[in-house]
Order: C-alpha cells, then structure tokens, then sequence
C-alpha cells in the first residue's frame, strides 16, 4: 500500500478515535496523600469521580482544567467532579475534613461544592467549606467566604441564602442554617495556593469556631 494511501486512512481513524476526557492534575502532595486509593504525588492525573483523601499533617491541592484550584486541608475527603464539557459543573462532593476553592474568573455559577446536607455554588472566586464535625442529629457544616458570594442551599432550609465576601455560616448537624455574620475565627484561614506566597498549609483550629459562635447571634 503506497503512502498516499495510508494517509486518508490514517486520518479517518485519528477522526474516529475517541477524545481524551479532560483531567485536573494534582499541584500539591503534602504528607500521606492519595488519589483514587493510591498514593499522590505532584503532577499526577485526576479524573471526573475521583476522590482525593488527605491524611493527619497532610494537605493537597488539585488544580481543575480551566484553573481552578482547591486545597485540602487534613483529615480531608472529596470527590472530584471534572466535567467533561467546558461549560459543565466543576468542584465535588466533600464528605468529610475542610476544602478551600479559589475559582477561575469567569466561571460564576460552573462550579459547586456539594456535601452530604447542603451544596454551595460560587457567585465570587474564593470560599472555604469544612464538614464533618458531629452535631446534634448530624454532622455540622461551616461555610466561609474570601472573596465574592456565594449561594449556599441546604436541606433543611426552604431557600437558598447568600454569604457575601468576609462572612461565615454554619449548618448545625446539618439541618438549618445560622445567620451569616463575620466571625473572628476566620481571620486565621490560610487562603494561600501559590508556593510563591509562603507556608501553603491551613492549620486554623476551628474548635474556635465554635467559640466564636458565643459572642454571636446563635439561631
């Protein structure tokens, strides 16, 4: 078969071949860390449905195909959601430990981090979420926002409610949701995903959370 032959046909199967599905790539592998029960390490691929665990004195960041990024902090599982369409939902679902998210702009509205009783989707650029903690009929749930708002939708709430640009809110076991206030505690968040910036870890003990809520509105 002569050259001019094989190209045609060399180019009908490359068009045939099935494109690569888009994939967010570990920056960060800090301590035990793994990807899809495997040890992580920078540089590695992740794909959509792919859950990154973090263990004690760990932390990882994963950076999604349009440049968003997410840090998680110790004791930390999420699921990652890479859609495969640029205009699809980017983020995951959080079942347990803190994520921060810092989202590419541009994006408002493509990218949502779910947990087991609420879901909050991005209006701004940077928010924090950590779940877990055992509460009173359920585990609770804080939300804190860096930069922009966000819209936080929980299951036990008849509407979605807005936290703006510096405040903080939180779930207890889930169910309902506090009044969204700025809280001292989250002064401390470490935002920082960029090794240029400094100490990249997040070590804010959010037992102080909870004494915060003290001085507070609590309801």
């Amino acid at each position: 078969m002569s050259k001019l032959t094989l190209l045609p046909l060399l180019s009908l199967l490359l068009a045939a071949a099935p494109a690569a599905k888009p994939a967010a790539r570990v920056v960060l592998a800090s301590g035990q860390v793994t990807l899809a029960g495997r040890p992580a390490k920078a540089g590695d691929a992740a794909a959509d449905g792919d859950t990154v665990k973090t263990g004690q004195k760990s932390s990882a960041i994963v950076e999604y195909p349009d440049g968003s990024r997410v840090k998680l902090r110790a004791d930390t599982a999420l699921k990652l959601a890479v859609p495969a369409e640029p205009a699809g939902v980017a983020g995951g679902l959080l079942t347990l430990g803190g994520v921060f998210a810092r989202v590419a702009k541009g994006q408002p509205g493509h990218f949502k981090m779910n947990t087991p009783t609420a879901v909050a989707s991005v209006r701004g650029t940077e928010f924090f979420t950590a779940y877990g903690r055992p509460g009173k009929g359920g585990r609770d749930l804080w939300v804190c926002v860096g930069k922009g708002a966000v819209d936080l939708s929980a299951s036990g709430s008849p509407e979605p409610m807005v936290v703006k640009e510096g405040e903080g809110v939180l779930l207890p076991g889930g169910k309902r949701t506090t009044k969204a206030q700025r809280y001292e505690w989250t002064k401390s968040l470490n935002w920082s995903m960029d090794a240029a910036e400094g100490d990249l870890t997040d070590s804010t003990n959010l037992d102080s959370a909870y004494a915060d809520l003290r001085d507070h509105d609590y309801r």
